[in-house]
């Protein structure tokens, strides 16, 4: 009867092992399956990384090359406008130059074919007359500077009086 009872423990004991084994490896396949979750999550951060670093090389260097594009463009647009600038002055004188001939030979056909081959191209009353409307011309041109300026003090005054 002891040999029984002491076989009746032991089975208890081998079940309750069982039963403990059983638990055991489904703890560690529940802890093997949350391991490669986290390993598979691991690898994945890191790719994000590593492609984070790269993006982030990639916008520098972009940002970088846009910078200098920029900075560039504005010394073409600089040199260009400055290129426009000095060619419409040019285009300006040219313009005045030739205001100019055409005052001295409307004046030279209206007085008549007298002998020009005899007058003193300073005292010439043709040239003469030419330089004065030339004056007049750039006078009114000055004048009308002169006006746009002072419109632009008034509204810079106002701007002023209206932050006070």
């Amino acid at each position: 009867e002891a040999i029984r009872l002491a076989k009746i423990s032991i089975e208890k004991e081998l079940r309750a092992t069982k039963i403990e084994l059983d638990s055991l490896v489904r703890n560690f396949e529940d802890l093997q399956l949350e391991y490669d979750t986290l390993a598979r999550s691991t690898s994945e951060n890191k790719e994000a990384e590593i492609m984070l670093e790269r993006l982030t090389t990639e916008h520098i260097a972009t940002s970088a090359q846009l910078n200098a594009v920029s900075a560039d463009l504005a010394v073409t647009k600089a040199r260009a406008e400055a290129e426009m600038k000095a060619r419409k002055e040019q285009h300006k004188t040219e313009v005045g130059n030739l205001q100019f001939e055409i005052s001295v030979l409307k004046t030279r056909v209206a007085n008549g074919p007298e002998e020009r081959d005899e007058r003193d191209e300073e005292n010439d009353v043709a040239v003469l007359k030419a330089r004065v409307e030339d004056r007049d011309r750039r006078i009114l041109e000055l004048e009308q500077a002169l006006a746009k300026g002072e419109e632009q003090r008034r509204q810079m005054h106002n701007r002023i009086q209206e932050l006070r």
